[in-house]
Formats: structure tokens, C-alpha cells, sequence
């Protein structure tokens, strides 16, 4: 009995084994069967590159080209820089830079496209459109274009920061130096003109601004500056009148006339070189004729003025308080001394006088006199008159006097 026991014992633990182990055996199928439908799910649900993209660098390419035909710029975009990143060593990659340039100039990316231009013209200078100066006149009109133009409610484009259409210039400069000559030139002419009338414009507004500001010399430095460097474009009457006006208020009047007749000569038919005929005729019935010789006036700069020092005791911080507490210890009077006058050298406190010993007191010195602030010769004391001398009184007569019964 206790044998079948026994038996009966094992075979009931090693069925209990088993069913653990299968049990276990079909969780994990179970579990791998739902991670490999995961997987299945979840390349599913992913881009599929195959029915959005082509297959090669040439077809997502055209489709590219396709999109910026029809003014889809952004898919334009897309299909070009996946070119750019998945073909990088093919030519439709370099193509496809240029596209990205193209596309976001015409989405008024402006900033964007200048850089996209001038970085192509670095990486690929041997490219057609490099060699024509196509891409380095398209980074300067993207420059030009970034700069502020006239928009409601905004003030005017003259008014506002001129860096971009100085970074226009350098652009136009890079041009010039690397592709005069080309088919491009005129259109770069063009916008060098626009730029610089614009910068013209900014200059002038800059000098009326320190005229009002009776900064007649910084207004002046802006217009000699500004006539050496943009001539020719259209606003020379108006700074050469400006100027003469501007040398006229300092007085500077042969400058003034030369100014005003070179104004004549070169726009007689313009309102300011009307206008400088008559400030000639003014200048003439007031000054007189040209002289060379007249003498000019004083423009040295204002000498600045000395500015206000600190009265001695005037700002009591901690050292003032010390020094009250120190003199108070000492039984000294705590009001500092008065302050010397300008000039003079200040006053030094007082020593303070040796404690005298019982029993010895020092004598006290006479004081000094104080020096007279002028010594003036004495003047002579008359002579006193002699007083008469007394007359001697006459002694009295004792009276002699018996005593009575005497």
C-alpha cells in the first residue's frame, strides 16, 4: 500500500510539471505570434517610399520639376532634397540644390534663397548657371528683395535698417568682379542703380535728421559722402542743395557759392538750380563778391565743460561715521572743519595740545600776531605840545592853639 502510494504521489507531481510547462510553451507562442503581427502592422502603417517616391535619382528628379511647374513649391521642395539626401553622388543631386534655391525664392523665402544660391555658387563653381552668372545675380536679388520696402501702416523703406541692400551691394560687387561682360550684366546694372538710389535716399534722410538736430556738421560729413559715392542716379541737385544750404547756415559762404554754382551749371533747368540762382544773387548783395581770402569761421569742436566736483564732506559714508565716533572719543568737536575756498589750500585740524603734568604748567606762549594782508608805512604822529607845569600851592600856616587854662 505504501508503495502504490508512493507511485500515485510522483505521477500526480509530474502531471502537475507538465501542464506548467505547457502552459508556459503556449504563452510564449502566443506572445510571438502577436509580435510578429506588430512588425507586420507596423511596416505597414510607415511611409511607403515606393508609392510616394521613385525609384531613382533621374525620377524623383522630373517629378520635382513637375511639382515647381505647377506651383507646388513645397512638394517641389520635398522630392528635391529626398534627390539631394538619397542620390547624393548622382548629377540630379546638384540639380536638385538649385530646384531647392529656385523653390524657396518663389515661396519669399528670401533670406533662404540667398543663402541656398550662395552656397551652390561655392560647392559647384564649374556649373552652367555659375559660369553665366546666373546664380550669383539671383543671391543678390534675393538680398535685395529680403531688404524693407514700403507697407502700411510701416515707416517708409528709408527710414528702416539698410543692411540687407548693403549685403545687395557686395553681392553685386561679386558679380561684377567674376562675370562682367555677361549675358546678366545689364539686369545687374539695373538693380545696382535701384540699390544705390535707395541708399541715397537712407543718407539723405539720415542728414535732414541732424539738421533738425542742429548737428550741422555730422549732416555735412553724410552729403560729401554720399555725392562721392553714389553720383550719377538721379538725386544730385538734391544733395548739392542740401549741402550748399547746410554750408550757408554755418557760414561757411565760400563754400556755399561753390556749391550753389556748381548746382547751376550742372542742373540749370532743375527747381534747385532755380533756386540756387538766387541764393547766389542773395549772397552777393549780402557778402559781396567772391572772396578767397575771407576768413572762415571757427568749426574746432566745442571745448566740454568741466563737470561738477564733489564739495569736500559732502557724501558721508562709513569714514565720515568713524571719524565722528573718533572724534567724539577724543572730545573733539564733531563738525568737520569748514571747506577752503577754491584755490586755497585746505585748512589741517589742529593738533591737540599735550596733556599738562600736575605741577608743571607750561607757560602760554604769547599768540602771533597775524600778518596784515598789507603793510602800510606809518603815518607820523604830531609832536605833543609841552603842558605848563603846576604852579606850586602855598602850604597852610599851622595855627597854634593854647589849651585852655593854659
Amino acid at each position: 500500500m505504501r508503495a502504490l502510494a508512493r507511485f500515485v504521489d510522483r505521477f500526480t507531481v509530474g502531471s502537475e510539471r507538465a501542464l506548467l510547462v505547457g502552459r508556459r510553451l503556449q504563452t510564449l507562442s502566443l506572445v510571438g505570434v502577436l509580435a510578429i503581427a506588430g512588425v507586420g502592422t507596423g511596416c505597414a502603417s510607415g511611409p511607403n517610399l515606393s508609392d510616394e517616391y521613385g525609384q531613382t535619382a533621374r525620377e524623383n528628379y522630373e517629378l520635382a520639376v513637375a511639382e515647381f511647374g505647377d506651383k507646388d513649391w513645397e512638394e517641389a521642395i520635398a522630392y528635391a532634397d529626398f534627390v539631394r539626401i538619397r542620390f547624393p553622388f548622382s548629377r540630379y543631386a546638384v540639380e536638385a540644390e538649385l530646384l531647392i534655391a529656385r523653390a524657396e525664392f518663389e515661396l519669399k523665402n528670401y533670406v533662404t534663397s540667398q543663402d541656398a544660391f550662395r552656397q551652390f555658387l561655392r560647392l559647384h563653381p564649374t556649373h552652367k548657371h555659375v559660369r553665366n552668372g546666373w546664380v550669383a545675380y539671383m543671391a543678390a536679388v534675393g538680398a535685395y528683395m529680403a531688404a524693407p520696402s514700403n507697407v502700411p501702416f510701416l515707416p517708409p523703406h528709408y527710414q528702416r535698417d539698410q543692411s540687407l541692400l548693403r549685403e545687395t551691394v557686395i553681392e553685386l560687387d561679386y558679380f561684377f568682379d567674376h562675370h562682367a561682360g555677361s549675358q546678366m550684366e545689364p539686369l545687374a546694372r539695373k538693380l545696382e542703380a535701384e540699390v544705390q538710389r535707395r541708399l541715397l535716399e537712407h543718407e539723405l534722410y539720415v542728414a535732414r535728421f541732424h539738421l533738425d538736430s542742429d548737428r550741422p556738421e555730422a549732416a555735412i560729413m553724410r552729403l560729401e559722402a554720399a555725392h562721392d559715392r553714389f553720383p550719377g542716379i538721379g538725386l544730385d541737385a538734391e544733395v548739392l542743395f542740401l549741402l550748399g544750404i547746410t554750408y550757408l547756415r554755418i557760414e561757411e559762404i565760400e563754400l556755399a557759392r561753390e556749391i550753389f554754382s556748381e548746382l547751376q551749371m550742372q542742373h540749370p533747368e532743375h527747381h534747385h538750380g532755380q533756386q540756387a540762382r538766387l541764393y547766389l544773387k542773395y549772397m552777393t548783395d549780402r557778402y559781396g563778391p567772391p572772396d578767397p581770402n575771407r576768413p572762415r569761421p571757427d568749426r574746432s569742436p566745442p571745448v566740454p565743460e568741466t563737470p561738477p566736483q564733489a564739495k569736500p564732506d559732502e557724501f558721508k559714508d562709513w569714514r565720515w561715521r568713524q571719524e565722528q565716533r573718533r572724534r567724539k572719543r577724543e572730545g573733539e568737536p564733531t563738525e568737520p572743519a569748514a571747506p577752503a575756498t577754491d584755490g586755497a589750500t585746505p585748512a589741517q585740524p589742529a593738533a591737540k595740545p599735550p596733556a599738562a603734568k600736575p605741577g608743571n604748567q607750561p607757560e602760554a606762549e604769547p599768540p602771533e600776531a597775524e600778518p596784515e594782508a598789507e603793510t602800510e608805512p606809518p603815518e607820523p604822529e604830531p609832536e605833543p605840545e609841552p603842558e605848563p607845569e603846576p604852579e606850586a600851592e602855598p602850604e597852610p600856616e599851622a595855627e597854634t592853639s593854647s589849651p585852655p587854662g593854659g
